[in-house]
């Protein structure tokens, strides 16, 4: 495809930001995915400052009162909120469809204030937010495997536009990243559909996995998840390790200053320009 210049994303009162996508056939897809959606409904969007730590500890016990979790409601450290992700993919093991749409408020709410709260209020150093995510709730797509030559990124780069994750689970890295040993057949999930929605990231992530050396990446999953590496293969896991980067902001000096922004952010328009 790619021009200097494929989308336009525009906030209220904050400088557009610019969007160059790959030249590949996953972005091509995307980008009428995209498209398709936004002329049949504007997207979602949530700023990420608005959910505070305080807040998440109310949507828990909203949780366990309406849901009946037994989850911590005074979340303090990253070990909580991994616990309380795990109440979320179980509640949701069948998808939304399978749970009263009376919750569905609450379990989105829920899922995008923990991540916020993961990344940003407990272990970055990033001022406001890590990500700003544009998108539906729905289940279009289309698997990400009809791009065999797609590849995954291992560390996402400030300004990166990266698929939205399509499930309630995390990546093979976020597994390793987070050392979280639990019920790995359960949470892990290979990010193998695109979903429409746009992610600008606002963060520098860095699992510690080195693609020239292996080694210490394959041996915590075979000691770690022998089942889960027996099910599907250490190849294939590989694959899947990183993060499905299709593009990247421009102009990095305005999205500085929109993440670092004290105000509300609100979503005015999405411009494509192919």
């Amino acid at each position: 495809m790619s021009s200097q210049n494929d989308v336009v994303v525009k906030f209220k009162n904050q400088p557009e930001l610019h969007i160059q996508l790959d030249d590949n056939p996953t972005a091509s897809a995307w980008l009428e995915l995209f498209k398709k959606n936004y002329q049949r409904e504007f997207p979602i969007f949530r700023d990420q400052k608005k959910y505070t730590l305080a807040y998440l500890n109310q949507l828990a016990n909203k949780a366990r009162d309406e849901l009946g979790w037994d989850c911590e409601t005074n979340i303090t450290s990253l070990e909580n909120t991994v616990l309380l992700h795990k109440n979320l993919e179980t509640t949701l093991a069948n998808g939304f469809g399978s749970i009263p749409a009376i919750h569905d408020e609450l379990i989105h709410e829920l899922h995008f204030c923990l991540h916020k709260i993961e990344f940003v209020d407990l272990s970055s150093n990033v001022k406001n937010r890590e990500l700003l995510q544009i998108e539906w709730f729905n289940d279009d797509g289309f698997p990400l495997d009809l791009d065999p030559s797609f590849k995954h990124t291992i560390n996402l780069n400030f300004g990166d536009i990266r698929l939205q994750n399509p499930f309630v689970g995390h990546i093979p890295l976020q597994i390793y990243g987070q050392n979280d040993t639990h019920n790995i057949m359960q949470t892990c999930k290979f990010h193998n559909f695109v979903r429409p929605g746009l992610c600008i990231h606002a963060g520098i992530f860095d699992y510690d996995v080195d693609l020239e050396n292996l080694e210490k990446y394959v041996l915590w999953w075979k000691t770690n998840a022998p089942e889960f590496v027996a099910l599907h293969g250490i190849e294939k896991i590989l694959h899947y390790t990183g993060h499905p980067v299709i593009g990247k902001v421009i102009n990095l000096d305005d999205l500085l200053t929109i993440v670092n922004s004290d105000n509300i952010l609100e979503l005015e328009e999405v411009i494509c320009l192919h």
